[in-house]
């Protein structure tokens, strides 16, 4: 065999080394993100005020609606979130957002397994939870772009 063979073996080894690893932690991340079997959007909004909710917009002017609510449950625990996210304060506020297409809900949880809240949001976007410590996780929320709806 050649040097040359060998050089391509062994990108092609880094490769999936690489690729097997990015699946892992994406798959940990997700671990903290527990799917709930049923849609819980509508049991929320009729106890929102039990919870600090926040929504977050779909980036793309030309679609109406939000991307996500989170409900955090009110307590010491700290969901970190980026700007887009922003605070629901009001009922009127509440009423008039909704997500308009495929509903999905699930768990936030944190340290051993303690629930810090509720996640409702489209189906077709990629949130993860990623634990910080024993009090505060990190919700990341990837917007995907539906251009069909």
């Amino acid at each position: 065999m050649t040097k040359n063979h060998y050089i391509h073996m062994i990108i092609v080894a880094l490769a999936l080394i690489f690729g097997i690893v990015a699946c892992a932690e994406v798959k940990q991340r997700r671990k903290n993100l527990k799917r709930i079997k049923y849609n819980k959007e509508w049991e929320m909004r009729q106890n929102w005020s039990n919870y600090e909710v926040y929504k977050i917009w779909r980036p793309d002017s030309s679609q109406r609606g939000a991307a996500a609510f989170l409900y955090k449950i009110k307590d010491d625990k700290v969901i970190l979130l980026d700007n887009r996210w922003i605070p629901v304060t009001t009922e009127e506020l509440k009423a008039r957002t909704n997500i308009h297409e495929g509903v999905w809900s699930a768990e936030i949880r944190g340290y051993n397994e303690e629930l810090y809240g509720y996640l409702i949001y489209r189906g077709s976007d990629q949130p993860s939870v990623r634990i910080i410590d024993e009090k505060t996780v990190r919700l990341s929320y990837h917007y995907i772009r539906d251009y069909g709806l």
